[in-house]
């Protein structure tokens, strides 16, 4: 259900779905009075249905006939996902009302082409950056699979454009050093919310919805399980991001100690603004005087997560349990983003390669003398056949494959290797 308008003529309709069945009414040029008419419909079909009647008002709209466009297609995508996070269906309508309902909203599904989208997505480019671009075409193809499970199209046109290549994650976490630098210039008020990220690894928006009800003293556990985004609550990122978190003594003393202070809050917040109320979106500014203050240069508040990271990689703890931490599903983000650190360029590590090659010696050529006689009567056969039968005695060739005299990282071993 919705309220669409005619770009043609301007006129504003409504259409509704009733049955599996798409009908229309036209009502003019105020979309007001189109919005007060679909409530009605709304309202009537809600209360047939209370009642266990079929809704007859159908009866006085006409059926859709003529083909379906874009932006009716993208509001009953919208509408049926309504039980999504209020932050998903906020980005959702952000992108079409931006992107995708200016350029294709008229147009009718079945007239758009390929080479119509890959102009688009040139265009985009332009002006912004790989990922961005990638999500506003993600969301059109969405729409379009919706609409081809549906029978209402033949095939999703955007399926042979291909995505732009994004550039890799940024990972620039701060040393052990610059982290202790940088917390001991941050505004006392929120010290305990910025040491607490970068001590658990979590999302800012996490620690934003963390309560006092989620933490177990005894346990020294942290529960997430929901985030605060622009002042709305709901779950996590991913299921996976439902997770426990033990406290460092680094967290268990802070958290203590902001226990221990007058300030609370209503709704239980751990972390809140001085005078109660939930953090609001201000603490990147918050994050960056203290790095001007520290001498440090610029880096977002995000790279605490990646610092937490770093810094337990470094300390030798195993990557699941580390994914696992952090939130992750998988270990194939963290192998991907943290690969210059897993199993990195420590003295220990150094240490561990060098032991590693320790018993293995490059063995010398043995030198062929040749007989008198130069190439005639098989000497040289003569020569290289005594040679390797030296060589082939037992301490200078393993049996069995390595029979065959070749050297150690000759083709036998490389063929070895790949397979």
């Amino acid at each position: 259900m919705g309220v669409l308008k005619n770009s043609r003529t301007g006129n504003y309709y409504i259409r509704v779905k009733y049955h599996n069945k798409s009908y229309e009414k036209v009502i003019g040029k105020d979309k007001r009075t189109a919005e007060i008419a679909l409530n009605e419909i709304q309202q009537d079909i809600r209360l047939a249905k209370l009642a266990g009647q079929d809704w007859e008002g159908f009866k006085k709209l006409q059926r859709a006939t003529r083909p379906k466009t874009f932006a009716e297609a993208a509001n009953d995508y919208v509408e049926e996902r309504a039980n999504y996070k209020a932050s998903s269906i906020r980005t959702y309508r952000s992108i079409l009302d931006k992107y995708l309902l200016p350029a294709f909203g008229s147009t009718a599904l079945k007239q758009l082409t390929e080479s119509q989208l890959r102009r688009y997505q040139v265009k985009l480019s332009a002006s912004l950056s790989p990922k961005r671009v990638n999500n506003i075409m993600q969301l059109f193809s969405s729409i379009c699979d919706q609409e081809v499970r549906a029978g209402k199209l033949d095939r999703n046109p955007i399926k042979a454009v291909r995505p732009l290549q994004e550039p890799k994650v940024k990972i620039d976490p701060l040393s052990e050093d610059e982290l202790m630098l940088a917390l001991s210039h941050i505004e006392p008020h929120y010290l305990p919310f910025f040491a607490t990220l970068a001590f658990t690894g979590a999302r800012p928006n996490e620690l934003k919805a963390l309560r006092w009800t989620d933490i177990d003293w005894v346990k020294e556990i942290i529960s997430i399980s929901k985030g605060r985004v622009r002042g709305v609550e709901g779950l996590p990122k991913t299921r996976s991001g439902e997770r426990l978190i033990p406290m460092t003594v680094q967290v268990k003393a802070v958290l203590k100690k902001l226990q221990a202070s007058k300030l609370r809050s209503k709704d239980g917040y751990v972390f809140v603004e001085p005078d109660g109320h939930p953090l609001a979106e201000h603490l990147d500014r918050i994050w960056t005087r203290a790095l001007k203050r520290a001498g440090l240069r610029h880096r977002p508040s995000y790279q605490l997560r990646h610092t937490f990271a770093t810094q337990a990689i470094i300390r030798g703890l195993p990557v699941p349990y580390i994914a696992k931490i952090l939130g992750h599903s998988t270990i194939d983000s963290l192998v991907r983003n943290y690969t210059g650190w897993i199993d990195g360029y420590t003295k220990e590590n150094n240490d561990k390669l060098l032991k590693a090659f320790n018993d293995m010696a490059i063995p010398q050529p043995k030198v062929v003398q040749l007989k008198k006689g130069g190439l005639k009567g098989g000497s040289l056969d003569q020569a290289f056949s005594e040679n390797l039968t030296s060589s082939a005695s037992p301490g200078n060739w393993r049996r069995g494959r390595d029979s065959n005299p070749r050297c150690a990282f000759g083709t036998d071993s490389l063929s070895r290797t790949a397979r």
